[in-house]
């Protein structure tokens, strides 16, 4: 990945693999080898990445959940630090099993270094999703 990527483009880049279902195989393009990601709303207590490997088999056992994803409403805050950004999105989840459909708001704040993210905290409605996943069964 070029150094040339803003924090704004790579967020949307992830944002749109997101959607796609595709986050494990944009790790190593889109995230720093020693990248720590953060989610402070997981359920049932927050959880801390370290380390692209330990993300990868975070991201792949989510890959296989029974939904599909459409991402919208996507906005960047830029910040006064020029590495650091806040991004929003929504994500549309229907469940492959019953059809169901859910929206949540998300919230990443990412910081960006030499075209990589080496920190990023993640806000979702964890609650949320795991509420609906477990009424999908």
């Amino acid at each position: 990945m070029p150094e040339t990527v803003s924090p704004s483009d790579l967020f949307r880049r992830i944002v749109e693999a997101v959607a796609q279902r595709r986050q494990s195989e944009i790790l190593d393009d889109y995230y720093a080898e020693d990248v720590v990601v953060e989610h402070p709303f997981m359920i049932p207590e927050p959880t801390t990445t370290r380390g692209r490997e330990q993300l990868r088999k975070r991201m792949t056992s989510v890959k296989n959940l029974p939904i599909t994803m459409e991402i919208g409403g996507i906005i960047v805050h830029e910040t006064a630090d020029p590495e650091v950004i806040i991004g929003e999105f929504e994500s549309h989840v229907t469940s492959t099993v019953t059809g169901a459909r859910i929206t949540t708001g998300n919230v990443l704040v990412l910081r960006v270094r030499n075209g990589r993210v080496i920190s990023s905290r993640d806000y979702h409605n964890h609650a949320r999703l795991a509420e609906f996943m477990a009424s999908q069964q």
